[in-house]
């Protein structure tokens, strides 16, 4: 899963008040060339939409339950076709719960303290939150003590910054409401801006950054 979110570069957060449209949106995103998103668990919709966007999409498509907070949203998250679980915090019982059930755990940090539990309780993803208000220089700062971990950072992130966190070590970065927001707008404009996004990613692998 490391591996497969790297090579993503991006989440793509679905945090929507209405999911009426929840695979329409994961479809515009897919197409525009993002692979990977998130359909958080907040709203009593989301295992629905997680189900019809793990029917619609092709078998490359990293689909991943958001919000997690408990083991019993995590067999929801499995019983979903989900591939990996995403939390707003940290918590060493939760993340051990994600592993058994066979999915990768990808808990919020925004401290040294809770990066080292993180690890220390078997993540291999560390989610680094919030990151728009904590900065590019602060992900550094981290990656020197943690070096070679997988961050991905999410919350107040916007979608022309993606290139900048990834060439600053980044594994993925996590897009929310810049994105895709609460209530979806037109769905060409929200895969202009995944394809914006793709551009970047593109870029920054091939060394070239937009």
């Amino acid at each position: 899963m490391i591996d497969a979110i790297r090579a993503a570069g991006a989440v793509a957060i679905l945090r929507m008040t209405d999911h009426r449209d929840g695979v329409a949106v994961g479809t515009a995103l897919y197409e525009a060339g993002l692979r990977a998103m998130e359909v958080t668990f907040d709203h009593p919709d989301a295992p629905g939409t997680l189900r019809g966007l793990r029917a619609a999409l092709p078998g490359d498509a990293l689909l991943g339950a958001g919000t997690i907070r408990t083991p019993r949203q995590v067999e929801q998250a499995a019983a979903c076709g989900t591939r990996y679980c995403v939390s707003p915090h940290t918590d060493a019982a939760l993340i051990r719960a994600v592993l058994d059930a066979g999915l990768e755990p990808l808990p919020g940090a925004g401290t040294a303290t809770e990066v080292a539990t993180a690890l220390d309780a078997g993540a291999r993803l560390v989610k680094l939150f919030p990151a728009g208000p904590l900065g590019v220089p602060y992900m550094r700062a981290l990656l020197g003590p943690f070096r070679g971990t997988a961050f991905v950072p999410t919350g107040g992130v916007g979608h022309e910054d993606v290139g900048t966190w990834l060439e600053a070590g980044a594994a993925a970065v996590g897009l929310g409401s810049d994105l895709v927001p609460a209530v979806p707008d037109d769905l060409s404009r929200i895969a202009a801006r995944a394809a914006r996004v793709a551009a970047q990613i593109a870029a920054v692998r091939r060394g070239t950054p937009s």
